[in-house]
């Protein structure tokens, strides 16, 4: 990818969210935000993310009506839902609300998170978005 988007990381576990930064910093995308709570990441969306890593269980706002808050600003938003449980329920309502992937967390690589990159790019060449 030639660009390097704005990518937010929202999830309220430390742990998942240093994994994931280091994840896509060994990648080479350096322009990563992270948040702990949902609200807060609604009250940053005017720094137009392009990518949205977004936990499914927040403690303040629940995964669907962030994504649905993403959505609402910005249609072209390539969010994906993360969870650490396995629920075809949960999967299926993430892409029906908008979300373009679903990644399990425990199953999550290198490869994984390369291919959702991938799949980011080949996205923006379609809608022609540049961020």
């Amino acid at each position: 990818m030639k660009t390097n988007p704005r990518i937010f990381i929202v999830d309220g576990d430390p742990f998942w969210t240093g994994v994931l930064s280091e994840m896509l910093q060994k990648l080479g995308f350096t322009n990563i935000r992270t948040f702990s709570s949902g609200n807060n990441c609604i009250q940053n969306l005017q720094q137009n993310p392009r990518l949205v890593f977004l936990d499914y269980r927040m403690e303040d706002v629940g995964g669907l009506k962030i994504l649905h808050e993403i959505k609402k600003y910005n249609p072209f938003a390539y969010v994906v839902f993360c969870t650490a449980h396995q629920d075809l329920g949960v999967a299926v309502d993430a892409i029906k609300f908008g979300s373009a992937d679903y990644l399990l967390k425990e199953n999550a690589t290198m490869k994984e998170i390369s291919d959702v990159l991938e799949n980011l790019n080949k996205e923006q060449l379609v809608t022609n978005q540049h961020y």
